[in-house]
């Protein structure tokens, strides 16, 4: 088989203006064979029988001993309220010029 850029002389052309009718022709025929296929799944007369099925499994663990308690937390003191500043808030009757 030889590889040619063109095609030959002998091969029959497409008529013009005929592409998008058959690339719609062909999306119609899929469209319609998908539909068709899916109305078919969705209205067969078979269906499936579904049935309880009862498993003994033992679900509950054995229980879990109780965590230690933990222990106090030891609060610190407050420091003393000598220590500490007072805030300065701007704008405050203290402070103004």
């Amino acid at each position: 088989m030889l590889l040619r850029s063109a095609p030959p002389e002998h091969m029959p052309k497409m008529p013009r203006g005929w592409g998008w009718q058959i690339k719609l022709g062909c999306l119609a025929a899929l469209v319609a064979l998908y539909g068709g296929f899916m109305w078919h799944v969705a209205h067969q007369k078979i269906r499936p029988i579904m049935e309880r099925v009862d498993i003994p499994v033992a679900v509950v663990a054995a229980p879990i001993p109780p965590a230690p308690p933990s222990p106090p937390i030891a609060m610190q003191p407050a420091p003393p309220l000598a220590v500490t500043a007072p805030p300065v808030l701007p704008g405050s009757v203290e402070h103004r010029p």
